[in-house]
């Protein structure tokens, strides 16, 4: 099959490239050192997403190389796509829009679980100092505190109190409206990686991250970047990412999801965001552990797919800067 992967030289990237070897890969990216990174069978520098020209070019390039399916890794082009899906040349599998819209807004997403009763961390939207001073009342010391949009850990810092907060989001970032402030969560830290169609779970699996990696080259400890990871099949995943993902989807979940949480004081597992329509970094983990997740995610865009069995709790991945990823048994 002959594939179109956007942001194909981020990280995001390269790891469903490593799965979908099979295939005649196509890719593309707005940035053309990073471009040199992506282990695709061909490439192409595209303008960025939020330029005019960016729809035109990218219907180009699958007119000319007979591209049969588009995949984006990088939220904006996540987003963008899902928007356009209908204008793009080529098979797309992707959420409803709205979920995706939804979804991108940590607010917004943190809205919709609690409303159907889905566990996580009280949260607030910081539009001013009274929603900080409500928000350190209410979840006490120390808070959370993030922007509403972006990965990697954006914007991202444990604040020991109100002033801290406030000099994080009014004089380092002049964020009011665009920050969240939650309840600090203590425990374990959890991604729970899904694949649907049409309101049917077709894979799902659990990871529990150890460390990240570089934190210590970020103000938060979070870089988005996983250093150290293991498999998990806590059985309390599956219910709360599922139930996560039919709260987000009217209860027709479709295509990928990602579900983070951190477990709170009391052992629960909160969910802290989902990731739409695309596949955490460290997706080649599964793969090479034995559940290709961007394999079935081809193939169920096409047609029917069994369900993947569990993977064998314990398995461990190590990555690091400059070097191959490392899977083995704990």
């Amino acid at each position: 099959m002959r594939i179109l992967l956007t942001g194909a030289g981020g990280p995001a990237s390269i790891g469903v490239a490593r799965s979908l070897r099979k295939h005649l890969l196509v890719g593309v990216d707005a940035n053309e050192n990073a471009l040199s990174f992506a282990e695709t069978d061909k490439k192409y520098v595209v303008p960025r997403v939020d330029d005019s020209a960016y729809l035109t070019v990218l219907n180009e390039i699958i007119d000319t190389e007979a591209i049969e399916f588009v995949h984006a890794q990088p939220d904006p082009e996540v987003h963008f796509i899902s928007d356009h899906r209908d204008q793009i040349h080529a098979r797309t599998f992707l959420p409803h829009p709205e979920t995706v819209a939804v979804c991108m807004n940590k607010h917004q997403t943190y809205e919709t679980l609690k409303r159907f009763g889905v566990p996580v961390p009280k949260t607030r939207l910081l539009r001013g100092i009274y929603d900080l001073d409500v928000a350190v009342t209410e979840f006490g010391k120390p808070l959370w505190v993030r922007e509403t949009v972006g990965a990697a850990g954006k914007g991202s810092i444990k604040a020991s109190g109100f002033q801290d907060a406030l000099y994080w989001v009014e004089s380092l970032h002049k964020g009011w409206g665009r920050f969240i402030a939650s309840e600090y969560l203590p425990g374990r830290l959890f991604t729970w990686q899904s694949l649907w169609k049409d309101g049917v779970l077709l894979a799902a699996q659990g990871r529990e991250r150890l460390e990240w990696a570089m934190s210590n080259r970020a103000v938060s400890g979070v870089t988005g970047v996983t250093g150290v990871a293991v498999t998990t099949n806590d059985p309390r995943l599956d219910e709360i990412g599922a139930d996560a993902c039919r709260a987000v989807s009217m209860g027709r979940p479709h295509g990928i999801y990602g579900v983070d949480m951190k477990e709170n004081i009391a052992g629960v597992p909160c969910v802290t965001e989902i990731n739409i329509g695309r596949f955490f970094t460290t997706i080649e983990f599964f793969t090479r552990a034995g559940t290709n997740f961007p394999e079935l995610y081809l193939q169920a865009a096409f047609g029917d797919v069994a369900p993947a069995p569990k993977l064998e709790a314990g398995l461990t991945w190590l990555r690091s800067m400059d070097c191959l990823p490392i899977l083995k048994r704990a």
